[in-house]
C-alpha cells in the first residue's frame, strides 16, 4: 500500500506541475507588431509615393523627402520611421502623420541635402518605438 501512495504522489506532482507550466506559458501574449528592411521578404512595410522636394531657389538641392508606408499585411502600423541616404551613412528621423488608413504619410526633412549626395534610399520603419 505504501507503494501505491508513493506511486500516486509523484503522478499528483508531475499533474500539478504541467499545470503550471502550462498556466505560465498561457500568460506570455505579445502584440501584434511588424518591422521592414530594404527588399527582403519579411511581413512589414510597403513604400509608396517617395517624393524628393527640391528647394525652391536651388534646384541641386533636397530639402525633404516624403513617401506613404502601410503594412503589407494586417493592419499594425509603423510608430516610427528612419531613411539613409547613402549606404553606411546617417540615419535621417522622419515625422509620420496618419494618412488614409492604415497608411502613414512619412516626412524626413533636410535643411540643404545636394542631390548629388543622395546614393541610396533605405527606408527603415518599425510599429515600435525605439527604447
Amino acid at each position: 500500500m505504501f507503494r501505491n501512495f508513493k506511486i500516486l504522489l509523484i503522478v499528483l506532482v508531475v499533474i500539478v506541475a504541467a499545470g503550471s507550466v502550462y498556466a505560465f506559458a498561457a500568460a506570455n501574449t505579445v502584440p501584434d507588431s511588424a518591422a521592414g528592411y530594404k527588399a527582403n521578404v519579411i511581413p512589414g512595410y510597403t513604400v509608396t509615393n517617395i517624393v524628393y522636394d527640391l528647394d525652391t531657389t536651388n534646384p541641386t538641392l533636397v530639402d525633404a523627402i516624403t513617401f506613404d508606408v502601410a503594412p503589407s499585411s494586417g493592419t499594425v502600423i509603423a510608430a516610427i520611421a528612419k531613411l539613409q541616404t547613402a549606404t553606411g551613412g546617417a540615419w535621417t528621423d522622419c515625422t509620420l502623420v496618419a494618412g488614409v488608413a492604415p497608411s502613414m504619410e512619412v516626412t524626413c526633412t533636410y535643411g540643404a541635402l545636394n542631390l548629388i549626395d543622395v546614393t541610396a534610399l533605405n527606408i527603415v520603419a518599425s510599429s515600435t518605438l525605439d527604447p
